[in-house]
């Protein structure tokens, strides 16, 4: 646990991670819209929407109130250039959770995308309107998808501060909170993609929790590929 917490320190200030064979780090400071770094981040999807900065938080744009196969446009960005194992993790604000809502963080893994097709896993889990963690796998269009875990109850939510972190090895992806491994699953489908954040709002009726999408986010996050001599996520260095 005392390793896990310094890897997440190390990342999230910047700070070189000797042996790592990708990584990157951030603290979404300054403002943005999209989300994109000096091009780090991509989202190639068009049917999705962005991720967007705002001094020290990385958070969704959303408007919660679209129906059908739009209720799904999840905000969206990730990165390039990673091996096909490896791990990611963010701290998570939360300002104002609202049960009128569902307000969800979410971690991806080998992720990619292009017009109007987006793959690759979403490790996510809730900061309101209900406490859960799932996996599911993104399998192309809008609105397609394949859930791979379930889990409900007061274990599962999320709070102010807490780190969510996930990692993929060979086709076992597992998710962790605070270092504490909350759900394990396989899945073969996508060999390749890259690490990156999402987050989702769908807004109840009578309006409440509309345009909440700065009341929650990331407020750092890191990611790194595993290869070669690299410690597993069970192994840290």
């Amino acid at each position: 646990m005392k390793r896990f917490l310094l890897i997440m320190l190390l990342g999230s200030a910047g700070l070189p991670t000797t042996g790592f064979s990708q990584t990157y780090a951030t603290r979404f400071e300054w403002i943005e819209s999209p989300l994109s770094e000096g091009g780090r981040w991509t989202n190639s999807g068009l049917d999705w929407t962005e991720i967007r900065k705002t001094n020290g938080l990385a958070c969704g744009t959303e408007t919660g109130t679209n129906t059908g196969i739009y209720e799904y446009n999840d905000s969206y960005a990730h990165l390039s250039g990673f091996p096909p194992d490896q791990e990611a993790w963010g701290q998570v604000h939360i300002a104002k959770p609202t049960t009128s809502c569902n307000q969800e963080v979410e971690i991806l893994l080998r992720w990619t995308s292009s017009p109007h097709r987006t793959m690759g896993y979403e490790c996510f889990a809730s900061v309101a309107g209900g406490s859960y963690l799932e996996v599911v796998r993104w399998d192309g269009p809008l609105g397609k998808w394949t859930y791979l875990v379930r889990h409900h109850g007061a274990n599962y939510g999320l709070k102010d501060g807490d780190i969510l972190n996930a990692s993929i090895i060979g086709n076992v992806i597992t998710v962790y909170v605070n270092g504490v491994e909350k759900a394990r699953v396989t899945d073969s489908t996508f060999k390749t993609g890259n690490p990156g954040i999402g987050e989702f709002l769908k807004c109840g009726e009578g309006g409440q929790g509309i345009g909440s999408n700065s009341d929650f986010g990331f407020s750092s996050f890191s990611a790194r590929g595993i290869g070669g001599t690299n410690a597993s996520p069970g192994e840290r260095p």
